[in-house]
């Protein structure tokens, strides 16, 4: 048994700490406390790694909300139609 710290582990996968605080706080990633402080297992770690070699990653679609193309003269009737009605 090798024990690791974040750092350690983040420099390993080449990924950011923060990632990594990321993973252990939604239970991704084989880790436990010590003291206080997260440690991991790195034989775990290297497990966990060939294990996920089988995963099919889908990268998540990041959608920006479309907004709607409206000209002048439909905002202008749309309000005047809401105080004085459709004509």
């Amino acid at each position: 048994m090798k024990i690791v710290t974040i750092k350690e582990v983040s420099e390993f996968l080449k990924i950011k700490q923060s990632t990594i605080y990321s993973w252990v706080n939604q239970k991704r990633i084989p880790s436990f406390k010590l003291n206080g402080l997260w440690r991991f297992d790195m034989e775990k770690i290297e497990e966990w790694v060939k294990a996920s070699y089988g995963l099919k990653v889908v990268p998540q679609r990041i959608t920006k909300k479309a907004k709607k193309k409206q000209d002048i003269d439909r905002i202008v009737k749309h309000a005047i139609e809401e105080i004085y009605g459709k004509e």
